[in-house]
């Protein structure tokens, strides 16, 4: 069963009814892979439900078997921790552009009186925030468009071979509540890392590399203290213009305190501690020319200010981390040349997940249920690890990436 299974994922074949035909057609095929009988569908589909724990278990396996063949072919790439976030798609009614197009042509029609109103928004607020007929496909936002998916965390080493591969589902994280479809994604990326990281480090607690690198949604001072504070990797992540705001910084006194950005003689006031899930604990300051008070029952400030450097009614609010800020002072100095030598692997990753979707034919599978998609997901990523081990018996380094191209 899994060598056909694998041999479906090699040639790409999108769905098993064409991989149950291609058996009945070929002798060889069907002796290759032990059959006397070519079994149905069904049980195809059954056996990667069944066995999803034991094909992630065999994954896990291989990364530890094919360590040592990456650092045969390259030490310095081997040493690189590469992270993207991708989602594939269940094949749900949702994910028809027609479910949407009806919504926003209905939308649109009343929206007509009042040019102001971005109809288009107040769609996609309005769409389910999961599929009717799997709750685990979330509403997302992946390669530039909306979709149904289930999200997962993909990490590879610098040659694109894939060490992990964490679906992390978060009921927090809500699409919806984004402002805009580009900070959904970053906030997802930013909170799913750390916890895909402790996942793939307790799996292989020997691996160790040098660099991680990370598109700008990684870009979160907790990501960053993780990363070389726990594991002494030195992060390679561009600054993330969202979470610059492009307002006057504060300056600090000789005692450390945060003052007025348009008068240092004014200190903020001590606000509090702060502390969120899945963020470092930070101190909350608030502006001197503002005051906090009860209204009504109600906790509201109340702002005294003829200059402020806000459009915020209740003035400048500052938070400052406990510890020291890991995001600017970078190891290797961001945009520096051995910065942006080592940021132009990244995109490595992104052949990566694009072989690994290839491989499943992930833009024409009709799947539904989760535990198949995970279990497609798993034998790609298998498919991959077991081309890199014929590579290395044949001595072929050239496209340890593509069987394909080796079979070829």
């Amino acid at each position: 069963m899994l060598t056909a299974l694998f041999i479906q994922k090699i040639l790409s074949i999108p769905t098993v009814q064409l991989l149950v035909h291609a058996l009945k057609l070929s002798k060889e095929l069907r002796e290759l892979c032990g059959f006397k009988r070519v079994p149905h569908p069904s049980q195809f589909s059954r056996f990667k439900s069944i066995f999803l724990k034991d094909l992630e278990n065999f994954f896990n396996n291989l990364v530890n078997l094919t360590e040592p063949i990456c650092q045969a072919i390259n030490p310095s790439l081997s040493n690189i921790l590469i992270a993207d976030t991708t989602g594939f798609e269940p094949y749900v009614r949702e994910n028809n552009p027609k479910f949407f197009d009806s919504l926003y042509r209905n939308i649109k029609k009343f929206s007509k009186s009042n040019p102001d109103f971005d109809a288009h928004s107040y769609a996609c607020s309005k769409m389910p925030k999961f599929a009717h007929s799997n709750p685990d496909a979330k509403f997302s936002y992946i390669n530039g468009h909306y979709c149904y998916s289930i999200k997962a965390t993909i990490l590879t080493n610098g040659l694109g071979i894939i060490q992990h591969i964490s679906f992390y589902d978060d009921d927090s994280l809500d699409v919806n509540t984004a402002k805009s479809a580009a900070e959904s994604k970053d906030l997802y990326d930013s909170k799913t890392l750390i916890p895909s990281l402790k996942e793939f480090f307790n799996l292989h607690p020997n691996f160790s590399y040098r660099y991680f690198l990370g598109d700008a949604g990684f870009d979160s001072f907790d990501n960053y203290k993780y990363l070389f504070s726990e594991h002494g990797i030195i992060p390679i992540i561009p600054i993330n213009p969202r979470n610059s705001k492009n307002l006057p910084q504060p300056t600090f006194n000789s005692d450390g305190i945060p003052t007025c950005p348009r008068d240092p003689s004014l200190k903020m006031s001590y606000d509090g501690i702060v502390r969120e899930k899945g963020r470092a604990t930070r101190i909350k300051w608030l502006c001197p020319m503002s005051k906090k008070v009860r209204l009504n029952g109600k906790t509201t400030y109340i702002l005294q200010c003829d200059n402020p450097c806000t459009p915020s009614k209740c003035g400048r609010i500052f938070y400052t981390t406990l510890d020291i800020d890991f995001r600017k002072n970078t190891v290797v100095p961001r945009n520096s040349k051995k910065w942006s030598k080592l940021y132009e692997k990244r995109p490595i990753i992104e052949k990566s997940i694009s072989l690994l979707k290839s491989s499943i034919a992930v833009d024409s599978f009709k799947l539904i249920n989760t535990r198949s998609i995970k279990a497609d997901v798993f034998l790609g990523a298998i498919t991959q690890h077991i081309g890199l081990i014929i590579t290395a018996k044949l001595g072929i380094f050239e496209h340890p990436l593509s069987l394909k191209k080796l079979l070829a």
